[in-house]
């Protein structure tokens, strides 16, 4: 899984900017930490804007074996008489199964609705917005390895007609053969207003053998860069070049032998 760690300890940008602030919780069966050069006192207002969409979530989809996804899965409720979150989210994945020719599926191998692989992306996108509702320009999200960011941990004034604020945001993949090393440090977002996602995904997906061993996405939101690591990860080759063709998303997988392969566009920066 990835392991994302958004931007540095020193700030050159100058000295208008406050410094880096982080706060983390504990939300949907994992770790949600959010990053920003605010003041803590601000930081602490949009945190609690934060976790109740992430509350909100565990409401309304459930996690851990609890609430309307999972009761959905078990077949304990049918889809036309649940909620109409749960069958909004439905038709999204069923936009992304026709968008990946069914790399990407609604439906566990053996037929039950299955809505987990959307659940954290969805927390992820609305977190994103109730950070941008209310006029904050520089932040960054991560949620169980997933991370969506927007301007600059350690902004600056513009110059000329570049709209680039001070540094990117760094997020670090890890080594699928050795937790404690990174396979590559990816800089993300730099403008603010505009977001940049990555996601990544590994291990067994759907109940079946997957084509890579470790799959990382690049997108502008977060739902993308997540399912279609999932998709990818699932379909193999003819899933990501569609994908980087059809989507324009860059993708850096890891092969089962241990081989990374990149798409023209990843950014080649190499692994701190």
């Amino acid at each position: 899984m990835a392991d994302h760690a958004p931007g540095d300890t020193t700030d050159d940008a100058g000295p208008a900017a406050p410094r880096l602030a982080n706060r983390s919780f504990p939300a949907l069966g994992t770790m949600v930490s959010i990053s920003a050069p605010l003041d803590p006192e601000e930081l602490d207002a949009a945190v609690q804007t934060m976790r109740r969409v992430f509350d909100e979530t565990e409401q309304y989809f459930g996690v851990g074996g609890r609430g309307s996804v999972e009761s959905l899965r078990r077949g304990d409720i049918e889809l036309r008489y649940s909620h109409h979150r749960l069958r909004t989210l439905y038709e999204q994945a069923i936009n992304w199964r026709n968008a990946t020719e069914g790399a990407f599926s609604p439906h566990s191998p053996t037929g039950p609705v299955d809505l987990r692989g959307l659940v954290k992306g969805w927390a992820i996108a609305h977190a994103g917005q109730s950070m941008m509702d209310l006029e904050l320009p520089h932040w960054s999200v991560t949620a169980g390895g997933d991370v969506l960011c927007s301007g600059s941990p350690f902004p600056a004034e513009p110059t000329g007609s570049d709209p680039f604020y001070g540094r990117h945001w760094r997020a670090g993949i890890t080594d699928p053969f050795d937790t404690d090393a990174l396979v590559a440090d990816v800089p993300l977002a730099g403008t603010p207003g505009f977001t940049a996602a990555l996601a990544t995904s590994s291990g067994h997906g759907y109940g079946r053998s997957n084509a890579y061993l470790q799959v990382s996405v690049l997108a502008e939101d977060i739902v993308t860069a997540d399912v279609l690591s999932k998709a990818i990860l699932a379909g193999g080759p003819a899933t990501l070049d569609a994908a980087v063709r059809e989507l324009g998303v860059e993708v850096l997988v890891c092969g089962h032998d241990g081989d990374l392969h990149a798409s023209p566009g990843w950014p080649l920066h190499p692994a701190a």
